[in-house]
């Protein structure tokens, strides 16, 4: 009996053991996937078509907060050319989570950007969430939407400015 029991605590303690273990790992995911988004801004700020293009995948569907649906081809060419610009990026509550082949980034942004046929540039609040896949060993952004969010932001735009141009601020 005791025997029995001994190896009954085994498998307990291991069982416990590999799903701590998958806790862990996904949180480790978890957290590549949130330095992926962030490379993924600085390379829009950058205007770094190339780079960019290897975090997208080809079947991307990307909805602005405009309503603007663009896909990898187009979404590429309006950053390259500087039909859009980026300014910078300020997210927070941004969280990744992760099941089998599939992540799921979401959170909230100040977002600064200039189109090329204004000459104001254009500050928004808005939340955002991305599907990504895992192609072999790297995930590619499958889905992305955004959608503004009015009179809540927490910062004003007198705050705003204060974000150096062309910059990411470490939040993750």
């Amino acid at each position: 009996m005791k025997s029995k029991h001994i190896f009954k605590s085994i498998i307990a303690t291991c069982l416990l053991l590999v799903s701590v273990s998958g806790v862990f790992a996904q949180s480790e995911e978890s957290k590549r996937l949130i330095a992926l988004e962030k490379r993924r801004f600085e390379l829009m700020l950058r205007r770094d078509t190339t780079q960019l293009a290897t975090l997208l995948a080809d079947s991307l569907v990307y909805i602005h907060s405009s309503g603007v649906v663009d896909n990898k081809v187009s979404f590429l060419k309006d950053v390259g050319s500087g039909r859009v610009t980026y300014i910078f990026f300020l997210p927070e509550k941004v969280t990744a989570k992760v099941d089998g082949n599939y992540a799921w980034i979401y959170g909230r942004a100040n977002v600064r950007f200039k189109l090329a046929v204004m000459t104001a540039n254009i500050d928004q609040y808005i939340s955002f969430v991305e599907v990504y896949k895992l192609k072999g060993y790297q995930w590619q952004m499958i889905m992305c939407h955004n959608a503004r969010i009015e009179n809540n932001a927490p910062y004003t735009n007198e705050l705003v400015p204060q974000v150096k141009a062309g910059s990411v601020p470490s939040i993750y």
